[in-house]
Formats: C-alpha cells, structure tokens, sequence
C-alpha cells in the first residue's frame, strides 16, 4: 500500500511532464572536444553517443567549405594522456528486497555485459539503489574493481532510486568531463529516497540518465521515463532478462570508440575561419573552428614602389632648410662671435638704469638680422612680456635679450617643422613641428634654470659661511660680500657680483640681495634677508644671525636630499610612464610611419590621438603631484 501511494503522485509528475510512453532511443550524435590547431594541422578527439547497436565509427572523414582533407585517425586507449577528455558512466542499480532471487541475477549478468562492451578508457562507477543508497565503487578505469563491485550485489529494504541517482551526479560532478552518463536500473517506483524527481533533475543538470524499467508496470515505467526525459537521457523497458541485456547493451552504446583524429590542413586554407564538416558511422556533425596561420607556405613580401615627390616640393623644402639655419646662424652664432665682457657689464647695469632694454639695429651684421630682430621686438612689446622674459632669461643665466629669444624659438620651431614635414608629410609638420619646437625650446630653457638655481642652492650655505667669517674678521656686510663673490665659482659670484653693482648705483644692500633671492627663487637667501633687516633694525650681532641661518639652511638641505633619495624610485617610475607612450609613437613613426598614419590623416584617428594626448597630460599631472613633497 505504501509503494502504491508513492507511486501515485511520481506517475502524476510524469504525466504533467508529458511522458505517456517510454521514450524511444534518442537520435546518435558526434560529440568533438579538445580541438587544437597549428600550423597545417588540426587535432581533436572524436566520440559517438546512442550509436545503434553493431555499428561503430568505422571510417572518419572530414570536409571544409566543400574540399575533402587528408584525415588520420587512431582509437584512444585506456592509458591515455592527461590531454585525452575524460569519459565516466554510472551504474545505479536497484537492490531493493524486490529484486531478490532471479532479478538481482538478471541485473548482475546484464552488468557485466555492460562492462565488457563500454570502451576501456570509460571510467565506470557503481551505486546501489536499495535504501539507503550507497556507493560501492567509484569512477574507474579498472574493469576488474567494477566487476567485483557488480558481483558483490545485494538485496534488502526499499527502493532509494533518487537518492542513488543524486550521489551519481556527485560522482561525476567534480573535474572536467568530456562525456559522462547515468544508467538507472529499477523494478519500481521509488518509495525510500530523502529527495524528489524534481530535486533529483535539478541535482543532475545536464548529466543524461538513461532509465530502465525492469519488469514494472506502466505507470512506474512512465515515472522513470519522466526522469530520463526531463535529464536529455533515453527510457528503456525490459520484461525478461533477455530484454534486460539488450537494454544494457542499447546504453553502452552510448559510449562508442574515441577516436584522436588528426587533419591536415593545406596551405591555401591558413588563417581562414570555416565549419569542418566531420562524418562517422554514418552521422555528421559541423564544428566551427579558425585554421592556424601558416607561416612556412607565405610568400616573400613584395612591396610597391611609392612615387617621388614632385620637383617643386623639393625645392621648397630645401629652400626652407636654408632659410632656416641661416636664421639660427644669424641669431645665435653672430650675437656670440660679437659679445664683449663690456656688453656685458653694460647689460647688467642697463637692467637698472632704463626701464625697458632696447635692442640698436648697429648690433646686428645684416639687414636682415636687424629687420627679424626689430620684428621680434615689436611682438614682444606688444604682448607686454619683456619684464617676465628678462627674468627668465636672467635666472637660466642665458646672455639674451628678450626679442632675440623669441626669435631664436621661432627659428628653431621653423627648423623641426620642416624635419617633420619630411618624416610625416607636410600636413602633420604645419601642426605638429611648432608645437614640438615651442616645447623643446621650453624644455631647454627650463632645465637650464633649474640647474643654475639648484647649483645656487647648494652654493648658497658656503658663501653665507664664508659672508659669517669676514663679518668676524670686521669687513661690512658689503666687503663680505664682495670677498666671498671673488672666491666662489657662478652662479653664486654672477648674481652676488650683480648685487653688489647695484648697491654702487645706489640701491640698498638688502634690497639687492632681495632681488637675487627672486630671481633665483631662493627662499633660503630670502631669510638671510629678513635676518640681516631684523639685525639692522633692532642691532645684535649679525654674524651669530647668519651662522643660525646658515644652520637651518644646511639641515634643511640634509633632509631636502634625504627626501629626494626615498622618492627617487617614483620619480623614475613617472618618467618611465610619461615616456613610454611618446617613445613608442616615435619609434612607430621612424619604422613603420604607414601603420600610424591613420592617426593623423583620418577623422576618427585624430579623435583618437586627442584623447591619447589628453590622458596622458592628466596622467602627467597627477603623477607630478604624487611625486612632489615640499620640504
């Protein structure tokens, strides 16, 4: 009574599933795994599943886009690589008290027939159903373990086919499957499992079950067909032990013979993406695959000769390469063949006395200097940044004035315009050859200024000691300063001995130390400043003033350098960052300038390039912000 209330509500979950007969086999299919490719060469392994009985893959071919290619193909062997796709079934067989006397028998001979015929490198479990479900051997290649298993077959209790078929999908959970399968053997409907149908397909998930009813009535085989259905597996019916071997045997062909099948690929296929067409025991499956690239059958590069540019740009190029270092050599090398320590002197005194330095037309050789210096001039004196440039100019320690800078920039920018016009075309050299000069020339100026102000600082402590040792010896503030200009190297003894011109025209000892320290942005000398103010306003003796600055100063300098030491490795780190996009873009451009000319010469190209520059100048600036500690 108990079996007839369980199986009353299973039959009815079968029926909701649409089971109304035992389903009939399922269709063979060929399943392909472990597809690799290389060059002329396409390597797979190659299985059947539901192959009728009596036929076996026998002859393989393979065709792609309608050609035949050359196939080889060898059987796998138990012993296989670890490259070759596992394969695993599991035996779920009953062994309720129902099954007792002949029917265990019928199932333990139809099982080893089962074992017999499943190809040897199909690893084989064994679960028995008879509540509570166990396992009595797992997953193996060994024949023999599984026969000893089958063999050892013994019947009590109630039927737990649920349960048994939950701890086969456990078994065959774990690790990378190429095929695995659940055979369910029972004599009736379940009446002793912890879980239901629904639980079960759900634990089982895409594992097929293939399920036969041994001697069942229709209404529990229906409740097996359901589970068969419902996992993508094949229902099966026996009434006699004879129907039962045949059903075992009808499930090991499931398992057919796996086959390494290796395809040669020719030439004219490499590289090219198709469907291999792959037949076997008269079933054909289609397997997408992309062949490997030969290299060995590609043919020599053979390039095209580009047209000469025509005469005209050639002349013109060379006509603006001449104008161009005749500029440079009318600018630069002339104004220093010409200079004098009196200009010099003069210049540096001018600074003071005139509030705008101007430039004779007598200074220049030529006519033609005289006209792009008087140019020069005029722009600079319009955009009202003479003052600024003089100081620039006077803090990298650059014997310019300021027309004759612009002029040198503008030269120089002229010069590598016409360098990328020739590497990149006239086109990226109008655009980019200003940009790039302008920068360069910026980049000159400002490390210029920055070595001569960092050589200042570092000099600064010693002449302020050596400014403390004539003060004891009783010289003025202003005769120390003239001593220890004449002992130290520039650009101490430049913008002290510059000072100490200024203080003969006149100007206070304090206000012209204060103007070296701005020019030379030079905090340290600014302090000195307000020291030697203090000491003037409220008396003492300056000496000891100067030697605690001259402490501080040096203190902090150690820990300026010690700082500087602990973030060299992130300085490095940036610079190696902000440089590797710029070295890489001219070292494409100098060798292959073809492949990245899209970047310059179509729309969504320069899109690209302005988002490029884009990132990597706020990438820059917040590195420069990471990197930089104010000591």
């Amino acid at each position: 009574m108990r079996r007839m209330l369980t199986v009353l509500p299973a039959a009815a979950a079968a029926l909701l599933l649409g089971v109304g007969a035992p389903a009939v086999a399922a269709e063979p299919a060929l399943t392909v795994s472990g597809l690799r490719r290389e060059a002329g060469l396409v390597e797979f392994y190659l299985s059947a599943i539901d192959l009728p009985a009596g036929r076996s893959l026998g002859q393989v071919s393979v065709s792609a886009d309608g050609q035949d290619l050359r196939v080889a193909a060898q059987q796998v062997v138990a012993t296989a690589t670890a490259a070759t796709p596992r394969r695993g079934v599991v035996l779920v067989l009953d062994t309720s008290g129902s099954m007792a006397g002949e029917p265990i028998k019928a199932a333990q001979e139809a099982a080893r027939g089962f074992l017999r015929t499943v190809p040897a490198d199909v690893e084989i479990g064994v679960i028995t159903a008879g509540a509570p479900a166990a396992v009595l051997q797992k997953a193996t290649k060994d024949r023999a373990a599984a026969l000893r298993a089958v063999d050892g077959l013994a019947t009590k209790g109630e039927t737990a086919l649920y349960d048994g078929v939950r701890l086969a999908s456990v078994m065959l959970g774990g690790g990378k499957w190429g095929q695995r399968r659940i055979v369910a053997l029972s004599d009736g409907a379940d009446t002793a499992s912890t879980s239901n149908l629904a639980a079960v397909q759900k634990a089982v998930g895409t594992i097929p079950v293939d399920t036969i009813a041994f001697k069942t009535p229709d209404t529990t085989a229906n409740v097996l067909a359901g589970l068969a259905t419902g996992t993508g597996g094949t229902a099966r019916t026996a009434a006699d032990a004879a129907a039962l071997s045949a059903a075992f045997a009808e499930a090991s062909g499931s398992f057919s013979a796996n086959l390494l099948v290796r395809v040669d690929v020719p030439a004219a296929m490499s590289g090219r993406q198709t469907r291999l067409a792959v037949t076997a025991g008269g079933v054909t499956t289609e397997v997408p695959v992309t062949f490997a690239v030969d290299t060995r059958a590609a043919g020599p590069l053979v390039g095209t000769p580009a047209a000469p540019p025509a005469p005209w740009w050639l002349w013109a190029v060379a006509g603006l390469v001449f104008l161009a270092l005749l500029g440079v050599a009318l600018v630069v090398v002339t104004p220093v063949m010409s200079a004098s320590e009196r200009r010099r002197r003069l210049a540096q005194v001018e600074q003071f006395t005139m509030p705008v330095r101007r430039g004779t037309p007598a200074d220049a050789n030529s006519q033609v200097t005289a006209a792009a210096l008087a140019l020069s001039e005029q722009v600079v004196k319009s955009a009202n940044a003479e003052g600024r440039l003089a100081l620039q100019l006077d803090r990298a320690g650059m014997r310019l004035r300021p027309h004759e800078w612009l002029l040198l920039r503008a030269a120089v920018c002229l010069a590598v315009a016409l360098l990328c016009g020739l590497l990149l075309g006239p086109v990226p050299g109008v655009l980019l050859g200003p940009v790039f000069g302008w920068a360069l020339t910026a980049l000159y100026h400002r490390n210029r200024a920055a070595r001569r102000v960092s050589a200042f600082r570092d000099l600064l402590p010693d002449a302020l000691q050596l400014v403390v040792g004539s003060l004891r010896s009783g010289f003025s503030l202003t005769q120390a300063v003239e001593a220890m200009s004449r002992e130290l190297p520039n650009p101490i003894a430049a913008e002290f001995g510059r000072a100490l011109g200024e203080t003969r025209l006149g100007v206070d000892i304090e206000d012209a130390l204060d103007r070296v320290a701005v020019r030379m942005r030079s905090r340290e000398l600014a302090w000195a400043v307000v020291a030697v103010r203090v000491q003037r306003e409220v008396g003492g003796n300056l000496a000891e003033v100067l030697t605690t600055t001259v402490e501080s100063m040096r203190e902090r300098e150690a820990l300026y350098r010690e700082v500087r030491s602990l973030s060299a490795e992130g300085r490095l780190s940036a610079w190696v960052l902000l440089g590797l996009p710029i070295g890489l873009a001219l070292f494409m451009i100098i060798l292959r300038g073809d492949y990245i000319r899209p970047l310059y010469t179509h729309p969504l190209g320069i899109l690209m390039s302005i988002v490029g520059v884009v990132l990597v100048s706020v990438g820059g600036f917040w590195l420069s912000r990471m990197i930089r500690i104010e000591v």
